[in-house]
Parts: C-alpha cells; sequence; structure tokens
C-alpha cells in the first residue's frame, strides 16, 4: 500500500500519510513494517508495480503493520473503526488459538491416560 492510497481510503489530503510518515519515522522498521522499492529491484526481481510509478528514488510500500501504525497517527471516525476491526480480528484469532492449544493439551492428555 502506498502514502497516496492511504490518503485515499481516508480522504485526506494528499501527502497527510507521507508527512506522517516522516514525522513518526523512528517508529517504523523497515522491512517490516514498510518498503523502499527502486526501479533497479523490480528489474532484478519477481515485484510487481502493479500499475503505481517507481521513480527513481524509489517508493515506500507498506505492508499491514505500516498501515496500521500510519492510521494510529490519524484521529478520525474512519482511522478509529479500522483500528476496532483490527483489534477485534487480532482478538479473536487470539482466543481461536488458544481454544486449539486447550483442545490439543486435553487431547494429549487422554492419549497419555489412555496408555497408562
Amino acid at each position: 500500500m502506498t502514502f497516496k492510497d492511504i490518503d485515499k481510503i481516508h480522504g485526506r489530503p494528499d501527502g497527510t500519510a507521507s508527512r506522517n510518515f516522516r514525522t513518526n519515522r523512528k517508529h517504523f522498521i523497515e522491512g517490516e513494517d514498510f518498503f523502499v522499492v527502486k526501479p533497479a529491484d523490480i528489474l532484478m526481481s519477481n515485484i510487481r508495480t502493479l500499475g503505481f510509478e517507481v521513480r527513481n528514488r524509489g517508493i515506500t510500500l507498506l505492508t499491514e503493520s505500516g498501515y496500521l501504525m500510519i492510521v494510529k497517527s490519524f484521529t478520525d471516525d474512519f482511522a478509529w473503526t479500522v483500528q476496532r476491526k483490527f483489534l477485534d480480528a487480532y482478538f479473536k484469532s487470539k482466543e481461536s488459538a488458544n481454544s486449539c492449544d486447550d483442545i490439543l493439551l486435553t487431547l494429549a492428555q487422554k492419549q497419555n491416560e489412555s496408555e497408562n
């Protein structure tokens, strides 16, 4: 996702997401929250540009975590909705994982009891 995409999705003036990224740059981890892709990277790999222009200085592409960190800097209702949906999905998947762990533990205990 690009800064331009974020501005468009959130109805922000052009440059808002980019400015917020630069202001909070120290909190973003390159390779985890974002990648800088240069034209040479595209020529030497299987990276697809998906129709966006990559200038000589490169383009910053945000990952899901980078997107959520940019949205954190917004305070409008839509940004709050995005954060809420993310948190709900995160904790539901965590609960589901815990449930699976409980089931596996119970099955292992029953297996152990039957062997004894």
